[in-house]
């Protein structure tokens, strides 16, 4: 399972709503100046809070520090949902396109509307999965 840390920011009738902060490891490393990583985080002002309502049958104060956990199964579903869907949905467009088309231009147009009808896809079969309980991370202990 994995965990990290929020500061509880609202809690009503069983309903905490958190607060967790991005970790990010850019700022961090020797190469940072060298690094594009870092300085498009930095032009981009990104805010790293996450905000978000978990189940507590225990009574919250507003402040305090809890673990929360997050089955792994769930974060490797997410993972190759986003990846692997849209590179096999390219790759095979892209066959489909070099044995159907002539001009590289509608090549390259049935290609791009095939890449995009798969973010759609994601998008819609995504919001599914958020309501099921091994997508939703839960309290696992008061820390302070």
């Amino acid at each position: 399972m994995l965990t990290e840390r929020a500061v509880v920011i609202a809690y009503e009738q069983g309903k905490a709503t958190v607060k967790c902060q991005s970790k990010s490891a850019c700022g961090q490393c020797a190469a940072k100046s060298a690094c594009g990583t870092a300085a498009l985080s930095e032009l981009t002002g990104e805010n790293p809070e996450h905000i978000f309502t978990v189940d507590s049958i225990m009574p919250l104060k507003l402040g305090q520090i809890v673990e929360l956990g997050l089955q792994e199964s769930s974060l490797i579903s997410t993972a190759l949902l986003l990846y692997i869907v849209p590179l096999i949905t390219l790759l095979s467009a892209t066959l489909l396109a070099s044995q159907v088309f002539k001009q590289e231009l509608w090549s390259a147009i049935f290609i791009l509307f095939c890449t995009a009808l798969s973010f759609i896809f994601i998008r819609s079969y995504s919001k599914k999965w958020q309501s099921k309980k091994t997508f939703q991370p839960i309290l696992l202990r008061i820390i302070q």
